[in-house]
């Protein structure tokens, strides 16, 4: 049975869709910029600052090791208690500006690493690029607890943010 989270358009933001089946859940997502500006603004510490966990808390370590192997970890305080969380993974496969696949799991709690194959697609004629994240968990209740997690919220304000650090490198 797939199930799809629908999304209301706020601002000039284009949503996220997500979508979920079994063991598996897609992000499709269209961004304003080349495939390799997005590519940059999602991998490049720098840039990542400025939209990961947006409006959620301060990050606090933004490690980006973007070779086969290397590995990745961002964490922030969350909000007003103060807590942080903490994500990271390795990089499996990285084929810029079209495509990467990494590993991620949650540091906060025992969780199991999913997998996330991302493709990134350029339309020359708009010059935005469509995101395709096929992320797969050990189960389908992983999923469901992810989607349980609030992380929907997340992700749209962190792909908002991500829209306006495009604007910034485009400029």
């Amino acid at each position: 049975m797939s199930t799809s989270i629908e999304q209301a358009a706020t601002g000039a933001h284009e949503r996220a869709t997500i979508t979920t089946e079994g063991s598996e859940m897609v992000i499709t997502r269209t961004f304003p910029g080349t495939a390799d500006l997005v590519f940059e603004a999602m991998t490049n510490p720098e840039h990542i600052r400025k939209w990961w966990g947006a409006g959620h808390g301060t990050m606090t370590t933004c490690e980006v090791d973007l070779r086969v192997g290397g590995a990745w970890h961002f964490a922030q305080s969350a909000g007003s208690t103060g807590d942080e969380v903490s994500f990271s993974g390795h990089y499996k496969e990285i084929e810029r500006p079209g495509r990467l696949v990494h590993t991620e799991r949650f540091d906060n709690i025992d969780s199991p690493y999913s997998v996330i194959d991302t493709t990134y697609t350029e339309d020359a004629g708009t010059r935005t690029t469509t995101l395709r994240a096929v992320i797969t968990y050990d189960s389908p209740e992983t999923v469901q607890a992810v989607v349980d997690s609030g992380m929907e919220h997340g992700l749209q304000s962190s792909y908002d943010a991500i829209d306006d650090v495009l604007a910034q490198l485009a400029r």
